[in-house]
């Protein structure tokens, strides 16, 4: 038995059979990080790169805020495709959306491209079945509005996410009172922001000349149940930073209840 490493060839009609596979079943291509980001900014090219902005804001939304996600879109590309990944890989592998995603509405709040909304597919959510809400909208999928004032009834989705976007909030209390609003009873909101030690725990960063706007900061998992309040059922998926007081992810996805 030799010690070379093992190396992993695919043969031409194996190539075929699995390139065959993925045109039978298209939304598996979206898995791939590389693939997501690539369709969502050729979709994006196609359309003449037209952005629409959300110009009647609610006073918790953060100074800069438009003007910090209008940058990153028009100057620094599409940014991470694998980010919000961290937070809807674990959701898709809980109750009720694993296997039944394709019957659940699922609401993404901030994803300011495609990319997010691509991976719900993936995993599953049908496009028809797939809100999302920007105060930047790079596509006629992602509505314009505001998290703190979400433009759809009581109990609409049975998912709802914010992947990153609650730093954005002077007012962190309303948008999850909103997210909740819009979930059905049982349904999951998942959350998740990064924490970063240097603006401290709950900062407000009124400067909006700068790359980086933070509204809110919550510290753990604990700062978000405690905003959540009655209204979490249950704790199904949590991640702190793995070192107090260093940065990293804050990752929480929760089932929530409604009084009868």
């Amino acid at each position: 038995m030799d010690n070379q490493p093992y190396q992993l060839k695919i043969l031409q009609e194996q190539w075929q059979t699995m390139v065959n596979t993925i045109i039978k079943n298209p939304s598996e291509l979206m898995l791939s990080p590389a693939c997501r980001q690539y369709l969502a900014n050729d979709r994006w090219m196609r359309s003449g790169q037209k952005l629409q902005i959300f110009e009647t804001l609610d006073e918790g939304v953060m100074p800069g805020t438009i003007a910090h996600n209008r940058r990153e879109l028009e100057e620094h590309g599409f940014g991470s495709a694998t980010r919000t990944a961290r937070l809807i890989n674990p959701l898709s592998a809980l109750d009720p959306v694993f296997g039944a995603a394709a019957q659940l509405k699922v609401l993404s709040i901030g994803p300011r491209t495609e990319m997010e909304l691509l991976h719900l597919v993936a995993i599953g959510f049908k496009p028809e079945n797939i809100k999302a809400v920007d105060l930047v909208s790079s596509s006629p999928w992602i509505d314009l509005a505001d998290m703190h004032h979400l433009p759809y009834p009581d109990k609409a989705f049975h998912v709802v996410i914010s992947s990153w976007v609650l730093n954005y909030s002077k007012d962190p209390q309303r948008a999850i009172d909103e997210m909740i609003r819009v979930t059905c009873n049982q349904g999951l909101n998942a959350i998740g922001l990064t924490y970063a030690p240097e603006y401290g725990s709950n900062y407000i960063a009124d400067q909006p000349g700068k790359a980086d706007i933070v509204g809110s900061m919550q510290r753990s998992v604990d700062d978000l149940i405690k905003l959540m309040g009655g209204k979490l059922d249950r704790v199904l998926f949590q991640q702190d930073p793995v070192k107090d007081e260093t940065k990293g992810p804050v990752m929480l996805i929760a089932r929530i209840k409604h009084a009868a």
